[in-house]
């Protein structure tokens, strides 16, 4: 099964990264340092094995733990990978400070390849701490996605959830825009969260525009994803990550 399933979102959880209180409001990585990137990055995933009922991503492994295919820094640049065997596609975040942000990287898409960037905060709709946004590119579009209950609060199909100890939340994607990226390029990435509304710039020109559901609470991760669909591994590359507070200097007026 293709680790495009993307809509697996809807079981999985937040790294356990918070933003700590000495945790800079700008920062930046460029990947040179092997031992600076696993200082600061976490990932996590699901591997292929232990898929039942209970678990139909499999078994989840986070930090040490996680399959060192997944993230590589290679000459200067951050590798991630998917894998056909397994159900979703891994994550890697980082710990940012801060509520009005800018988030900006470079990134290179493999042929049927997908850039994923999440931030996550203290979600108020699904009542836990988790992405508040997020945005999913691919050689043809550009996705905003989002995060809603299944039930009203105070239902009682969402009380049902809470004490089976399931999340009363879905995933769905927001708005999608259509594009031209080019894969195996490098292109510039920019994303603007002001409030609720959210701003994808691509190669300078701005690509997508999104009033997310609470993209207005402070932040404290965000998070890369590779991703896409194909039967054999594929690779996204980023490079030059840098996270600062989002003022009318650096805001994009479009």
């Amino acid at each position: 099964m293709s680790c495009h399933r993307l809509i697996a979102l809807l079981l999985l959880p937040l790294a356990s990264l918070q933003a700590a209180g000495n945790t800079p409001t700008t920062w930046s990585d460029d990947f040179s340092d092997a031992e600076t990137f696993a200082k600061h990055w976490g990932p996590y995933g699901f591997l292929a094995t232990g898929i039942d009922a209970k678990h139909p991503l499999g078994k989840t492994v986070s930090g040490k733990d996680a399959r060192p295919e997944w993230w590589q820094v290679i000459e200067g640049s951050l590798r991630g990978q998917c894998f056909p065997e397994e159900k979703h596609p891994p994550g890697l975040r980082r710990a940012i400070t801060g509520t009005d942000i800018r988030v900006s990287c470079r990134f290179k898409l493999s042929a049927g390849g997908q850039v994923g960037i999440s931030i996550g905060g203290p979600n108020p709709v699904v009542e836990r701490d988790f992405n508040v946004a997020g945005v999913h590119i691919r050689a043809d579009a550009v996705t905003a996605w989002d995060n809603d209950v299944l039930h009203p609060k105070g239902s009682p199909q969402a009380a049902e959830l809470k004490a089976k100890g399931i999340w009363n939340r879905k995933f769905f994607y927001a708005k999608t825009v259509k594009a031209q990226i080019a894969p195996d390029a490098w292109h510039s990435l920019v994303l603007e969260l002001r409030g609720k509304e959210l701003k994808v710039i691509v190669d300078g020109q701005l690509a997508l525009t999104y009033v997310t559901l609470c993209g207005d609470v402070a932040k404290h991760d965000i998070g890369l994803q590779p991703g896409g669909k194909s039967p054999q591994p594929l690779a996204t590359w980023f490079d030059d990550v840098r996270v600062e507070p989002l003022t009318d200097s650096n805001h994009t007026q479009r």
